[in-house]
Parts: C-alpha cells; sequence; structure tokens
C-alpha cells in the first residue's frame, strides 16, 4: 500500500472485512437542513442524522472516504494554501462509523491493527493522545481510552493527556460531540524542537497527528451543556492526504503521488517545475490544490458568485488563474480533466458532470482574465512606489474590479503594507452612497416609521393607514402600512400584488413590490394622491391569493412525496411560489424515471384526496427539531419559529409562508416539467387548482383529436399503397420534462410521407419532438421532427439523424428543427429508432 488510491481502497476494504458497510460520499455542500457549516468539513457531517437519531442508519457500521471543504466561516484554509507544506482547502477524509454498536474499546483496537498491519508504521515509533477532561463540561480524563491503549500495547508514557482544545471534538457550536483520542506518528529528533520533552501537543514537526477517533456521546446544548445522545458513537477521521504522506516517506502533502499528477501537467504545459523556485513552490501547491477544489464543487452544484460558497468557488478559480498566469499556464481549466481522470473511478459523478465542470470553470477564468490583465498592469505600477495607499487598493477594487484579497497577497509577497483602515472607510462610505441611491432603500428614507404588523395570515382586505411615506418620483412611492394584508418577497414565496384605496377619495395605488426587512416590512406602490397618515383599505384579491396558498402549501406535499419514493436524501434546495405555478428544487442525483414521477404526483393528489388539515403554529426552535421539522439551509431562523404541519404530523416544515387550510382546497396537482438544473439538484415545475384543470382538460382535448388522427392515418393505410399515407406499426410516447418525445414506425412510406406524418404530430403535441421511421422497397428512412423551441435548448436534429442512420447503413442532413436520413439496412430500423429516441431523452433531462 504505497499510492493514494491503494490507501483509499484498503481502507475501505480492511473495514468492509469488518463488517462495515461503504457507504458512498455525500456530497462537499451539506444538506438544506444542516446550516452550521459553509461546507461539509467533517467525514460524519452527511450521517449526522443518525448521530443524533433522526434517520435509522443503513446498517450499525459504516466506512466512507468523504470529500471535505475547509475554505469557508471558522473552518478556512484557503489563504494558507500554497504558503505552508499541509494546508489545503479540500481533501479527503476516510472514515468508519459506529452508530450503537461497538464504543472505544472497539475503535481503538481497529485503528491499531490497521496502523500496524496495513499502514505498517513503526509500533514504536507510534503514541496516543487522550482528553484530559474539562471542568466546564464536568467530564475528567478519559480513563476508559487510556485503558484501551495500554491493552493493545502502547506504553504508559507514550499517552499523553491534551485538553479540551485539542481532545474534544465538535463540528459546531452546538450538536454532536465528544471526547477523542488521536494517534500520532514520531517522525524523528531531527525535526523537532530539541526540548527532551518533547511530545505529541508540541508545535514542532516530529509529532504528526494521523488518525482521530471520536467517541460520539453527547448533544452540546446553545448554553455550553451537554447532554448523552441516545447511543454511544463512533466516529473516525483519517485524512488520506496525511496519511498518503507517512506512507511515501515525503515532507508535504503536495509531495503525494495524486498531487504530483496535476502538478505534471502543469510543469509539461509551462515548463516550470514544481522546486524551481519559491514563486513555482507555491504556484504549484495552489493550483493543485484548487484544480480539486474548483472540480469537486463546481460538479456539486456550486456555482461563482459573490455571497456564500458561490464566493469562495469564484476566489478558488480566480487565484488559481492568477499563480496560473504568473508561471505561464495560459488556462486552468483543463486541470479539471485531470482531477476528473484521477478521481472519477470513487466520485462517479465526476463523469456524469466533466463537462459542466470545465463550462462553468471556463467561463469563470476568461471573465476574470481581463480582469486580471487590466488589474495587474496597474497593481504594478501601484506597487513600484512602495506601500499601498487604501485609496490605491480600493481603485484596484472599485474601478478595476480587482480581488481585495489578490491585492493583498501580491502585497505581502512583496515586503508591503496595504492602509486597511482607509480601504474599509471607502469601502463603508460607498455602500452608504448606494444605500441612499438605491430605488428601494428602507433604512435612509423610512428608519423613523413605525414597524408595520403583518396580518395576511388571517386577512386579505384591511383598514389601516399610511404610517411611513416616501415620494420617488416617477409616479411611485414608497409606504409602510400600521397593519398590511401583503406578504413580502420571502421563502420562496412571491410578493404579494393588490393595492391601496385612499378612504376619503377612493384614489387608489397599485402595488408593485414588498419588501421584507428583519420583522417588518415596507411596500412600493404606483399611484397619485397619498401622502402620510392617509387612511387606506389595503386589497390582495382573492383570486391571486388563494392560487399562491394552494401552490404553497402543494409544494410542502411534494418534498414529503419526494422523500417517499426516493429516499430521506431529497431536501429542498429552492422554490418558486407564485399564483400560476410552483417550482421547487430538490436534492437528486438522477432524472426521475417515469415510474416515479407518476407516484410522485400519484401521493400528492392521494393527500389532496384526503383532505388533510393544514394548520400552523409557532414553537421554540429546539422544540421543532424535536418534532423533526424540516429546515431550510441558508435560513436564519430565529429563537421561536413558525411551522406548518399537515396532517397529524405527515409533514412539517419551518415556514413564513401562507397556506390553505386543508389540503382538498389545492385542487389538482400535476407535474409539468421535471429536469436538472445542476450536479445533484433536480427540480420539478406543477401546477394546481385553477391552473391544473385547465391544463388537463386541454391535454384531454388534444389527446381526443390525436386519437381521432391516428385513428383515421390508420384507416387510410388499409386502402391502395397509391392512395394511402403511412402504415403505423408501432407508436410509442416518452414525456422528457415539458416536452413528448413521439416515435412512430411506419411502413410502405418514403421521406416525404414520414415528414408530413411528423407536422401533424409535432402541430397536436407541441412541445414535441418527433422521430419517425420506414420501410420502403428495401429501404429505410428516417424523419426527425423537431418542435422549433427545442433548438435555443442546445438539441439538433441533424446529430440525432446521423447517429441513427448509422446503424441502417446510411447518411442524413437537413437543418436544428428537421432532418432525414435514409439508408440499405431496414431490418435494423427499430434499433436505429431507439438510438434516436434514447439521444434525445438523455438531451432533454
Amino acid at each position: 500500500m504505497r499510492t493514494a488510491a491503494e490507501l483509499r481502497e484498503g481502507f475501505l476494504s480492511y473495514f468492509e472485512s469488518k463488517e462495515h458497510l461503504r457507504h458512498p460520499s455525500g456530497s462537499v455542500v451539506p444538506p438544506p437542513d444542516d446550516t452550521s457549516t459553509l461546507f461539509t468539513v467533517a467525514g460524519m457531517q452527511p450521517l449526522r442524522s443518525f448521530f443524533v437519531g433522526l434517520r435509522e442508519p443503513p446498517a450499525p457500521r459504516l466506512t466512507t472516504v468523504q470529500k471535505v471543504m475547509r475554505a469557508g466561516g471558522k473552518h478556512n484554509d484557503l489563504d494558507d494554501v500554497g504558503r505552508t507544506e499541509r494546508h489545503a482547502s479540500f481533501f479527503e477524509m476516510l472514515g468508519n462509523f459506529s452508530l450503537g454498536d461497538y464504543f472505544k474499546d472497539g475503535a481503538i483496537d481497529f485503528a491499531w491493527e490497521f496502523t500496524l498491519e496495513h499502514l505498517r508504521f513503526p509500533e514504536e515509533k507510534l503514541w496516543a493522545t487522550v482528553f484530559a477532561g474539562d471542568p466546564e463540561l464536568g467530564l475528567g480524563e478519559d480513563e476508559e481510552a487510556v485503558r484501551g491503549w495500554l491493552r493493545v500495547g502502547v506504553p504508559r508514557e507514550r499517552i499523553v493527556a491534551l485538553p479540551r482544545s485539542e481532545n474534544f471534538w465538535q463540528a459546531a457550536e452546538t450538536g454532536p460531540c465528544g471526547p477523542n483520542t488521536e494517534i500520532y506518528l514520531d517522525r524523528g529528533e531531527a525535526l523537532g524542537c530539541g526540548r527532551p520533552d518533547c511530545q505529541p501537543g508540541c508545535d514542532c514537526e516530529r509529532f504528526l497527528e494521523f488518525w482521530n477517533l471520536v467517541f460520539m456521546e453527547f448533544d452540546l446544548g446553545s448554553d455550553g451543556t451537554i447532554t448523552p445522545l441516545p447511543k454511544q458513537n463512533v466516529d473516525t477521521g483519517l485524512g488520506l492526504e496525511r496519511a498518503a504522506m507517512l506512507l511515501q516517506g515525503v515532507d508535504s502533502i503536495f509531495s503525494i503521488d495524486n498531487m504530483q499528477a496535476i502538478m505534471r501537467h502543469v510543469e509539461e504545459r509551462t515548463g516550470v517545475a514544481y522546486g524551481d523556485s519559491e514563486l513555482a513552490i507555491k504556484a504549484h501547491r495552489v493550483l493543485a490544490d484548487h484544480a480539486r477544489a474548483m472540480t469537486f464543487l463546481t460538479a456539486d452544484g456550486v456555482r461563482p458568485a459573490n455571497e456564500g460558497r458561490e464566493y469562495v468557488l469564484r476566489r478558488v478559480i480566480r487565484r488559481a488563474v492568477q499563480f496560473g498566469r504568473r508561471i505561464g499556464l495560459d488556462e486552468v481549466w483543463p486541470l479539471t480533466e485531470v482531477v476528473v481522470e484521477q478521481m472519477h473511478p470513487w466520485y462517479p459523478e465526476l463523469v456524469e458532470q466533466r463537462q459542466h465542470v470545465a463550462d462553468v470553470v471556463r467561463g469563470e477564468e476568461e471573465r476574470f482574465g481581463e480582469t486580471l490583465t487590466r488589474g495587474m498592469k496597474l497593481f504594478e505600477e501601484v506597487a513600484a512606489r512602495g506601500d499601498i495607499s487604501g485609496e490605491d487598493a480600493f481603485k484596484l477594487h472599485d474601478t478595476y474590479g480587482f480581488p481585495r484579497e489578490l491585492t493583498r497577497e501580491l502585497a505581502l509577497e512583496r515586503g508591503l503594507t496595504i492602509d486597511e483602515e482607509t480601504f474599509t472607510r471607502l469601502m463603508t462610505e460607498q455602500r452608504e452612497r448606494s444605500r441612499q441611491t438605491g430605488t428601494f432603500d428602507v433604512a435612509a428614507r423610512l428608519a423613523d416609521a413605525p414597524k408595520s404588523e403583518f396580518v395576511g395570515y388571517e386577512r386579505t382586505e384591511v383598514l389601516t393607514a399610511i404610517v411611513g411615506y416616501e415620494d420617488l418620483g416617477d409616479g411611485t412611492f414608497q409606504a409602510k402600512l400600521e397593519q398590511s394584508p401583503f406578504y413580502p418577497d420571502g421563502g420562496g414565496q412571491i410578493s404579494d400584488v393588490g393595492y391601496i384605496e385612499q378612504v376619503e377619495t377612493g384614489a387608489r395605488a397599485d402595488l408593485e413590490r414588498a419588501i421584507r426587512l428583519e420583522g417588518d416590512q415596507e411596500l412600493v406602490f404606483r399611484g397619485d394622491g397619498f401622502a402620510g397618515g392617509d387612511r387606506v383599505r389595503a386589497v390582495v384579491p382573492w383570486s391571486v391569493r388563494f392560487p399562491t396558498m394552494a401552490n404553497h402549501t402543494a409544494t410542502h406535499l411534494l418534498h414529503k412525496a419526494l422523500q417517499e419514493v426516493l429516499g430521506d436524501h431529497v431536501r429542498q434546495a429552492g422554490s418558486a411560489v407564485r399564483p400560476d405555478k410552483l417550482r421547487f428544487d430538490f436534492t437528486h442525483g438522477e432524472a426521475l424515471t417515469p415510474e416515479q414521477r407518476a407516484s410522485i404526483e400519484r401521493r400528492v393528489n392521494e393527500q389532496v384526496f384526503a383532505n388533510l388539515p393544514v394548520r400552523t403554529f409557532e414553537t421554540p426552535i429546539e422544540e421543532a427539531r424535536n418534532l423533526g421539522a424540516m429546515m431550510l439551509f441558508g435560513e436564519k431562523y430565529g429563537d421561536v419559529v413558525r411551522v406548518v404541519e399537515v396532517g397529524d404530523g405527515w409533514s412539517r416544515e419551518l415556514c413564513g409562508g401562507t397556506h390553505v387550510r386543508s389540503t382538498a382546497e389545492i385542487g389538482a396537482f400535476t407535474i409539468l416539467s421535471e429536469g436538472s438544473v445542476g450536479s445533484g439538484v433536480r427540480r420539478v415545475e406543477a401546477l394546481t387548482s385553477g391552473e391544473a384543470y385547465a391544463y388537463l382538460h386541454e391535454r384531454v382535448h388534444e389527446a381526443e383529436e390525436l386519437r381521432a388522427e391516428i385513428a383515421q392515418l390508420k384507416k387510410e393505410t388499409r386502402k391502395p399503397k397509391a392512395a394511402s399515407g403511412p402504415e403505423v406499426v408501432e407508436e410509442r410516447r416518452n414525456r422528457a420534462g415539458d416536452v413528448e418525445v413521439i416515435v412512430v414506425e411506419a411502413r410502405a412510406a418514403n421521406a416525404d410521407d414520414l415528414l408530413a406524418l411528423s407536422d401533424r404530430l409535432l402541430q397536436a403535441s407541441s412541445p414535441a419532438a418527433v422521430v419517425l421511421g420506414a420501410r420502403d422497397d428495401g429501404r429505410a428512412h428516417l424523419v426527425v421532427n423537431l418542435d422549433r423551441s427545442l433548438e435555443e435548448r442546445g438539441l439538433d436534429a441533424v446529430k440525432v439523424v446521423r447517429a441513427a442512420a448509422a446503424l441502417i447503413g446510411g447518411g442524413g442532413g437537413g437543418r436544428a428543427t428537421m432532418a432525414r436520413a435514409g439508408g440499405k439496412d431496414p431490418e435494423r430500423l427499430s434499433e436505429a429508432l431507439a438510438v434516436a429516441e434514447r439521444a434525445l431523452v438523455e438531451a432533454l433531462t
């Protein structure tokens, strides 16, 4: 066992031999109900619901290799990548887990056996550390762990007790936690500090920790107290890169084989090797780490943007571009291909998202390239004058879009300082100017107005007063109402529409937008004749509010139905609730099969027909967690939360939206489309109530017309050939998102006959993709006819027909929306139609 790949597989195989279930890695993005961290920072994090008893684990013993990202919030190593030998933003964590099965003795036994017999580290060089205890937690030294190490043969003098900061593990401020014990390797006095009492816990490089065994037995509350978990659990973490470094006898994680594979690619394209200079060393480290980080982040659905984890990805890509340019690497996006080739056997999502990853990284690189070229020129001019003033740093950022972090990093390399105080002041002043001139500025305009009381849960019409008013010009004004029925944008539900009407004059102003504030709201209206203090009637039309309520409650039924059909891994990843339709994004790695889609639709309608009550109540957030209420990632919840419950606990979610009183009020539910919106995230669009009825009624009408047309066509096929159209042998239909894929095999027809039939089918089923084939006089004919809207989605009829024509021994051509082909092997026509059908369905899903 020498390579990183051998270590990865060897670890999993060893624990499989010890009755552990090999469990796949979770996403590097935590599930929506885990708001504790920006990224997955530990091997146990995707298994958290098993540890706290919210879900039943698939087995009491699990083993995983988890992809981990530490580049945001408290867990942020990004700025140190490149400067040290062991800092990485992305790494892999090998782990074995016991969920109420074995505890401290079992964990120590497994770790010791694997370390000696598989890693083959010298026994005399191994040390252990244990938790020394902590009075605030009411815990003493972990004597059970000490006895465990003594039992396997570790001398007492090589067992060191360390404080809570070193040997007590918790992933976040609250949640599962417990004492831990760690295994260290003594790398020799040459790397030490020279002190005779040097041992694990010293800051020198002699003793290196490589395996952490966490005894997960407590739950840490927000008040700092601990309570026992329902079961005693074990969570271990063996960093793959660090262990590989020790196995391979190198001093840096960047010298191990899987990092070197990326560095060889860089050297081949730049002629600059890893050790050529200080800059080369730093650049190679950054590129090796960031190539992996940007590949896995993008494959797991993160997109470059300016906030949160999206901003981290943008920084990762741009930092890689900057260092790549400095050693002559013109393009960094091809590094993602190296990562995919190297890592896909363990992470199949990389193959599925290969092209998407390359496109996203390349797009961000191209956008940043122009900024970098302009900004570097100005930076060099500024740096030539010495230390960088706050004004110059601000100009780089504000005028040239040069990242603040990059200015700081370049200055540090040159031994220059930046006037951070002035830079921060200028940034603050700029934000203040932007805020004061913003169209919907709230704080600056109506900061002194009383808070508005939202009464929209109970009422859609109310007599109230304008308690805050500001004319915006152009016939619009901002206002705050003493009481407001208007629901503001938030929680996936769009802002209400409606109007206010002046009681005395009857003047009317239409609501343009309801803006959500913390515990408050503000409204923007279009109209004249209003002023502060006016008494007004505020109205939300029931014809708009009711379908919005129906759609919002339907998203809760859909969420639960998706979990029942697809599994508990499904979590909401976004939504849009409007009066005309709903959109629901959810975590799932594959397209829905027709059977799954039908089952989900059926389950939602079953709950509608069951007429389940829908009730809302407020409760402390801890109580909501105890009830199992679903929470969304990224949402900020207060101490008291609003829970929406369907039935007797069939569904519980934290939600501030408006809802119907019973599921029967939703009416019919139908899925319009289902498709991918990124790695591991799917999207369903659906209709309820009147919109669903209108849609289904239209579909029935279309189906009746099509059946009549097909019946007529079949009738005509019985006539002599000279007066007939194509004779339909087989017809099948498949739904791909919002598009109907129609496949027809006919006989006694030429390409012109097929084209005429395809036009009729296309008109009757828009949007549709039609594939027709026929045998005629010893030849085969194919026609692919696509709705014009599909060209904008990247479909090309010519590519589809040529792929199919290869099976019938021919070729074809045409245009993007219609193409034809012929061949001399009609016996393979059915296969050719299947190839064309599969190509269309895959492209549309």
